[in-house]
């Protein structure tokens, strides 16, 4: 039918050094998506990698853009720095619509460039803005009233214009802000005003051009600002549009390789049912190979634009039979929904966060290969919870499992084989990269494509393998071709397998078996050690379609097809004794294999990662074994023995536990022993490239390292041993080679062999965090000449005097330029002019702490730069700890700091316990950061700048003494919306002493977490119930232990709100709302909050009747957890709980008036029950709850019956305090029950301990303050009691216990 070959994402990201000079002007929006750092170490599980969604995909406006299912050839886009062009002319929009679009476009991760016509110096820039141009995608001109009258805005215009109409894929989007877009098509009003000035200037073809330009432009649909829209309005539209096309680029398959599939996209679209609002769910079903996947792609390619949220999840056949790999299908879908990375720890969890947080967006969710095994329900959930037009798309080769969902009206679509003019079509596209065959190969090309069944895959892989081939070769196949049955697909891709060298096969065979999803740097080593020619054959590979590599180039993938040929292959290698097979990787095999002692030499490769119980291995159970070249064995297998003569060929070996003696290390390329307490025979292994150490807490002694110099990662992470003496040296003097040296929080007196910047001369990563060597200072003296070293942490090691790290790091300004990550503590960071590269800087422990340059020393280290440090640095994560305080040169006696900036790059901004830390810079060239958390700190009253933070999402601030206002969070002096008040989804204040007052909180639309905590001074909390309207994203809200708060409102005025998405509800510990004012606390109906789970009201007079309180209690079927207690006026009784069917905590106290629990012994999940002081309840049912682990009643005077103990089962902690009335207790039917304690229950006269059905359970048993109880029956049976307490039991005579008679006193037996 059709190829699934796939577009890799374009987004190549230049370098800064590939820039000229003048594109330091575009600094601030290099917004790289992922750090790329060197780290072979990286972990091999598979990548869980997810793209940014947008908030949601609004219709498009009818401008030109680029058709994905166009199947034209077009040349791919130029390396890409942009994705966005916005061009504008500054003193008209700056401060409004550019500046919001910007943000927005921000918070999307869109890169952006913002161009701007005051930043411009001279014709210099010319050429940068044209190469900028030239690599976006997507251009934005706002055409202001004064944009015509800036040549730049002009010249710019033209180039976008030529560039639209060179490609049609590229796309303009205008804006026409506060002009007639008439004016701009026609050049009238302001427009013709600004020609003829221009007139008096230029040459007429030049007047010419720019406005055949606007006359383009103008004649586009956009969008029309006005004095009276909302900007934010038009900026969300616009950046919603944007998103949605760069979807259409990022997300597409190659067009130019696909056959006959708009037929059979039209028939899935119509089964999707787009116009209709339920939750539709369509499987496509067909055999392996057959396009599933691919058609799957297209159709979601297609209609994306319609969904809030979209999630592919590709390969859920392989991915959960991997460890955790349902998790990771769950968080999967549920970062693509949310945009935030979860974690999930078991299925029920993701499933209840797939229903909570994905399932309230409107959703296009494809789950693509899965079988009989994958439980939709489990994993996802209910369809039918999802908002009304959420779309779900499966795929699976067995179509009796997608019957299976018919439950939830799931349509079916067969996916067919392809007719044999369009295999012929396809096969020609791999063959012969054109649509048909040349007439001298017409007859063998349709001779072969008449064997292939119309498989899509088969005829991709077996084009590719003839393209270039001479005729006796494409005859040769066929003739093989004709022998394979009619419907044995895995056979006609085989062909493409046998053509293969040895040292290919082996290659593709070792990824198909273990390293789909994986990195591919460690098995270069293997294989290049093997002679595989790794280079020359995985080329060889990608260019038969047998293997891909992901858009990042550095991980593996597989048509899962492909992967189960390959797997096919091996298990053919021995049907009956799979031992015996070339790779191993079921635990079963892997175990019969070792344990039985069945190794062969046909054995190369084993891998067991799943956690087994049998985990002795001895050496005899590797005997035979001579050809196994990789073995990683499961976490917990011990390997013992004498290994002489044993696994000659070992060339990885990864393992946890490791005794054997005599191993043979001369051919192992890769040693990975973390975690093992024993290291031996390390001299021998010459090859060795890369060796982990890290955690070995056992080892009696640094072993030896190899003497070849051949080692290129060496990690002591967490090294340590059993000696009392610190005595192990580290020889690096032979390490010439290495690449990435790891000595964490290593214990290791000293290292010779001389210093890191003489022996390793191409070191990437160097880390010696807490690392105790003595002369450390000496051998890290020249690291800074180092030009290649790109990550360097040196937090907390030993540098014996301070002035070494502040030596390293003038000497690290001075050399090592692309250095992108530092990590440093004890001495101030200075000349951070020098290191542009730099991303991430830790400084922690450091009495001068960070040393901003001012702007002379910005002009001294920029070398004539246009513009200062803090716009041209690409720092993105700062987290100053124990930092004592920031400094500079300049500034005044009020603000230290008012001349200094931090990078504008900044992402991430972490102040903490910095007690000396008496200023921060002005925050509000910081246009990029999103996460600001100051803790422990004696601020300033104010952080300035916070208004400007357009793309903040958290804010944490805590013990932050000084601080009284939290201006910028709300509107300003004219009305307008606060730049950051958009973004911010996490708000947490906390201990803030001098805290009076907060902004209001109306504007915070996106808000999910608002914390108050322990702010003594704070008295009001202005609109807060504005959070939570419908529209509004708030899950979580707790203000606690504020004792000035005097009022509280969570409604909008006289009416009551209707939110949805509360989760959390903490209102506690504010005791001036307990006085009697005229406004109390105002909640509305609880009815309106359907998703909470945590309800927690204590300490508050609450606006409601005075003997029915909570209305709506009763309707929070979700809820998980009640707290109640001190609520005034005083409540007779609560609404039904009996809904409640996952409540699994309830506390309720301090409610003196309360005479009824309704539905209280009907909770069927109650896991805990406190009940205290609720001295007018007389009666407790507890007959329904099966599931109740603890139970606690104290002060509870009026209390005279508690029945249902016969029914929990599971109980195993009862309490009964001062319960004054209760005459009875039957603890018949308790088999669980292991503590028992009653306290001060005067009419209490026997305990029968012999009703008990399983008294030997009891561990702990206290009778107390019972001067009426007069026996204690069973004592005798309670055989594991651990802890007996008879204090003030005084008409108690003897006790026989246990064999034993015990007097009892007046006071304790």
């Amino acid at each position: 039918m059709f190829s699934s070959g796939m577009t890799s994402n374009i987004r190549g990201a230049a370098t800064f050094a590939a820039l000229v000079l003048p594109l330091i002007l575009f600094y601030k929006l290099l917004w790289s998506r992922r750090r790329s750092t060197f780290n072979d170490e990286t972990s091999d599980n598979n990548c869980d990698s997810t793209s940014q969604q947008p908030d949601s995909q609004l219709p498009l406006p009818a401008a030109q853009y680029f058709d994905p299912t166009d199947s034209s050839d077009l040349l791919p886009f130029p390396s890409v720095e942009y994705e966005v062009f916005l061009s504008f002319r500054g003193s008209d929009t700056r401060h409004q619509i550019t500046d919001i679009l910007f943000r927005f476009l921000v918070h999307l991760k869109i890169h952006t460039f913002k161009d701007d016509d005051e930043l411009r110096k001279g014709e210099g820039i010319w050429p940068s803005l044209v190469k900028a141009i030239g690599q976006s995608k997507i251009y934005v001109p706002i055409l202001s009233k004064s944009y015509a009258h800036s040549r730049w805005c002009l010249k710019e215009l033209v180039e976008i214009v030529e560039n639209m109409r060179q490609d049609k894929r590229r796309i303009v989007l205008p804006i026409f802000y506060m002009v007639d877009p008439r004016d701009v098509r026609h050049q009238t009003g302001p427009y013709r005003d600004a020609f003829r000035e221009h007139e008096k200037n230029f040459d007429r073809q030049t007047i010419q051009n720019w406005k055949a330009a606007l006359t383009t432009v103008g004649a586009l649909k956009g969008w029309h600002v006005t004095h009276n829209d909302e900007q934010s309005k038009y900026a969300d539209l616009v950046s919603d549009s944007i998103w949605s096309h760069l979807r259409r680029f990022y997300s597409t398959v190659e067009t130019n390789e696909l056959v006959a599939i708009d037929g059979h996209v039209e028939e899935v679209v119509k089964r999707l049912s787009l116009d209709f609002k339920d939750v539709t769910m369509v499987g496509l079903h067909g055999m392996g190979g057959i396009g599933k996947t691919t058609l799957a792609k297209v159709v979601y390619n297609k209609i994306l634009s319609h969904f809030d949220r979209c999630s592919f999840v590709e390969n859920i056949r392989e991915t959960q039979h991997q460890n955790d790999g349902i998790f990771k299908i769950q968080k999967k879908i549920i970062e693509d929904a949310t945009r935030k990375e979860e974690r999930v720890c078991d299925v029920s969890q993701g499933r209840r966060i797939i229903m909570d947080r994905v399932s309230q967006f409107k959703v296009l969710i494809v789950l693509d290969d899965v079988d009989e095994e994958f439980k939709f329900g489990e994993v996802v959930g209910n369809p039918r919870g999802f908002v009304s037009g959420s779309r779900f798309i499966v795929t699976s080769r067995d179509c009796k499992m997608l019957s299976r969902l018919n439950e939830n009206k799931c349509k079916l679509y067969e996916v067919q084989a392809l007719s044999p003019s369009h295999s012929v079509k396809l096969f020609s596209k791999h063959a012969f990269k054109k649509d048909y065959p040349p007439p001298d190969y017409e007859i063998l090309s349709n001779d072969i494509v008449s064997t292939m069944g119309g498989l899509p895959l088969a005829l991709e892989v077996v084009g590719s393998l003839l393209h270039r081939e001479e005729k006796s070769i494409w005859e040769a196949k066929l003739k093989q071709l004709r022998e394979v049955p009619e419907k044995h697909a895995i056979e006609r891709l085989k062909i493409s397998y046998d053509a293969l060298e040895y040292e290919a096969k082996e290659i593709f065979l070792d990824i198909a078996c273990f390293y789909i999803g994986r990195k591919k740097v460690k098995p270069f080593y293997m294989w290049n050690d093997c002679n595989f020619n790794p280079t020359i054959n995985i080329n060889l590979l990608i260019q038969r379609s047998m293997v891909k590599i992901d858009q990042d180039g550095c991980r593996f993938q597989m048509h899962d097809q492909l992967r189960d040929m390959g797997r096919e292959i091996v298990r053919r290698e021995n049907i009956e004794y799979p031992w015996m097979r070339s790779r191993i990787w079921t635990v079963e095999t892997a175990v019969e294999l070792l344990h039985e002692k069945k190794g062969s030499e046909q054995v190369k490769a084993i891998e067991v990662t799943t956690p087994r119980p049998y985990t002795n291995l001895a050496s005899e159970c590797f005997v035979n074994l001579s050809s196994l070249r990789y073995f990683k064995a499961p976490p917990d297998a011990k390997l013992k023995g004498d290994f002489d003569n044993l696994l000659p060929n070992l060339r990885w070996l990864k393992m946890r536990y490791h005794r054997g003696s005599n191993f043979h290390m001369k051919k192992l390329v890769i040693l990975d022993l973390s975690g093992s307490d024993v290291c031996n025979g390390l001299q021998m292994a010459n090859n060795l490239k890369t060796l982990n150490l890290s955690k070995c807490g056992r080892l009696t002694r640094l072993p030896e390292l190899p003497q070849s110099g051949s080692l290129e990662v060496l990690d002591l992470s967490s090294y340590r041993w059993l000696k009392s003496t610190r005595d192990d040296e580290l020889d690096i003097g032979k390490l010439r080679n290495l690449m990435v040296l790891r000595l964490p929080r290593a214990c290791i007196k000293k290292i010779t062999g001389g210093t890191i910047g003489t022996i390793s001369k191409g070191l990437r990563e160097l880390d010696v965090e807490e690392c105790e060597c003595e002369n450390l200072a000496h051998v890290l003296a020249d690291v800074g000449e180092l030009q290649s070293l790109q990550i360097l942490r040196t937090r907390s090691a030993n540098w014996k005097q301070g002035t070494h790290q502040q030596v390293l790091t003038r000497r690290l300004a001075a050399g090592s330029s692309n250095l992108k990550e530092l990590t440093t503590s004890s001495s101030p960071v200075v000349d951070l002019p020098r290191l542009l590269e730099l991303e991430t800087l830790v400084v922690e422990s450091c009495e001068y702490g960070l040393e901003i340059p001012t702007p002379a020393e910005d002009d001294h280290y920029a070398n004539n730069q246009v513009l200062p440090w803090w716009k041209i640095s690409k720092l993105k994560y700062l987290r100053l700890h124990e930092a004592s305080r920031m400094w500079c040169s300049s500034g005044t006696n009020n603000n230290p700091g008012s001349n200094c900036r931090l990078p504008s790059a900044l992402t991430h901004l972490h102040i903490i316990c910095c007690t000396q830390l008496e200023w921060l810079p002005n925050l509000e060239n910081m246009e990029n950061l999103i996460e600001l958390i100051i803790e422990n700190c004696p601020m300033p009253r104010e952080i300035q700048g916070l208004g400007s933070l357009k793309s903040l999402q958290t804010l944490q601030i805590s013990d932050v003494a000084n601080l009284r206002r939290l201006d910028g969070l709300s509107t300003n002096n004219n009305g307008h919306m606060r730049q950051c008040s958009s973004s911010l989804a996490v708000l947490v204040l906390e201990r803030c002493g001098a805290l009076e007052r907060l902004p209001s909180f109306s504007q915070l639309r996106k808000l999910f977490t608002l914390n108050i905590v322990e702010c003594p001074l704070l008295t009001e909390i202005p609109l807060l119930g504005c959070l939570l309207s419908s529209a509004n994203k708030l899950q979580e809200l707790c203000i606690q232990d504020c004792p000035r708060l005097a009022a509280l409102s969570l409604t909008t005025g006289s009416v009551a709100t209707t939110p949805s998405s509360l989760q959390r509800l903490v209102i506690t510990g504010c005791t001036s709302l307990l006085q009697e004012r005229r406004w109390p606390v105002q909640i509305p109906n609880l009815s309106n909050f359907p998703r909470l789970r945590i309800l927690h009201l204590k300490d508050m007079r609450i606006d409601g009747k005075q003997s029915v309180a909570l209305e709506g209690l009763e309707c929070l079927e979700e809820l998980e957890a009640l707290i109640l207690g001190n609520l005034q006026p005083p409540v007779e009784r609560l609404p039904s709980l009996s809904h409640m069917t996952k409540l699994m905590s309830i506390e309720i106290m301090d409610m003196p008036s309360l005479r009824e629990i309704e539905g209280f012994g009907s909770l069927m999940s109650l896991f805990i029950v406190k009940l205290r002081n609720c001295s007018s309840l007389e009666r407790l049912e507890l007959s329904g709850l099966r599931k109740l682990r603890s139970l606690q009643i104290m002060d509870m005077p009026s209390l005279r019956e508690i029945e249902g103990f016969a029914s929990l089962k599971s109980l195993a902690t009862l309490q009964l305090t001062d319960c004054t009335s209760l005459k009875m207790l039957d603890l018949s039917g308790l088999e669980n029950l292991e503590v028992l304690d009653i306290s001060r229950c005067p009419k209490l006269e026997t305990v029968a301990l012999s009703s008990l059905s399983n008294p030997g359970k009891l561990r702990s048993l206290e009778i107390m303050e019972m001067p009426s109880l007069r026996e204690v029956e069973g004592l005798a049976n309670l055989k594991s009691l651990q802890t007996l307490n008879l204090r003030g039991c005084t008409s108690l005579g003897n006790v026989t216990s246990l064999g034993t008679t015990l007097a009892v006193g007046n006071d304790k037996c």
